[in-house]
């Protein structure tokens, strides 16, 4: 199963959580289980926020190398006249560089087709003893005067393209961006959820009666404070230190 259905299931599993600890009827147990929950709650919307970043990140990547495989095969795109004035069979003499360019360094392949049109595929025209048409005279000069030189400006680069393409980065590419969406979609309604969570934790801390909050432990008293809205925190705080200083003025009123 991937990321989005592993979040999707997870997802389920905390709204079903969350319906079976609001049928609790003791007010302890369920503020306590509503605590569990929404930290299971952000720790989903965590780990699906982790997730998000590393997708965009490679998304990235991805798109600069496919901005790198559409201005590279744009560069190719304008060596097919060149190819067609030199070649009998031009594409014939293109997969002959391809298959050059995948095999041996970039500075080795250049090396090869410095030693003459022939060296990609049969040129046009023929040569007799010598003797050459004129087309095979055309072929070559075009080759030598413009073929040749845009060949020697993207063979370093053609081995990294024919690698990319045999990844399918375009495909790739589509697919991160499939997953971004579907990641985004995933983070938005965790949220919701959170929100719907902490709602219910404030709700059943500012309803709590007195003699719950009396049962309550350190830990979950400490949480209900933080799950209590701000002016009630506050009023919390000076009623307890009131009642210290209350209680030190008694103290010192006490006689010994």
């Amino acid at each position: 199963m991937d990321d989005s259905g592993n979040n999707s299931g997870a997802l389920e599993a905390l709204r079903a959580d969350f319906d079976q600890v609001m049928s609790e009827p003791d007010a302890v147990k369920r503020f306590r289980n509503l605590v569990e929950l929404v930290e299971d709650a952000r720790h989903l919307q965590s780990k699906v926020g982790k997730t998000l970043k590393e997708e965009q990140k490679s998304e990235s990547f991805l798109e600069a190398e496919k901005r790198f495989v559409t201005k590279h095969e744009t560069k190719l795109d304008a060596l097919a006249s060149g190819f067609f004035n030199c070649y009998a069979n031009p594409g014939k003499a293109r997969e002959s560089l391809d298959q050059l360019c995948a095999k041996y360094d970039s500075q080795y392949v250049i090396d090869v087709i410095r030693l003459g049109v022939w060296r990609l595929s049969k040129p046009l025209g023929f040569d007799l003893l010598g003797i050459k048409s004129e087309n095979r005279r055309l072929a070559e000069n075009t080759f030598e005067k413009s073929l040749l030189p845009a060949l020697e400006k993207i063979i370093p680069d053609q081995g990294d393209y024919l690698k990319l393409k045999r990844l399918n980065v375009e495909e790739r590419y589509e697919k991160i961006q499939h997953e971004i969406e579907m990641c985004r979609k995933a983070l938005a309604a965790v949220d919701v959820v959170l929100k719907k969570f902490q709602a219910q934790l404030e709700i059943d801390a500012k309803s709590m009666p007195e003699e719950d909050v009396s049962r309550l432990s350190s830990a979950d008293a400490a949480e209900r404070l933080k799950a209590l809205p701000a002016k009630m925190r506050e009023a919390i705080f000076e009623a307890q230190k009131e009642a210290l200083e209350a209680e030190a003025r008694e103290k010192r009123s006490t006689p010994y």
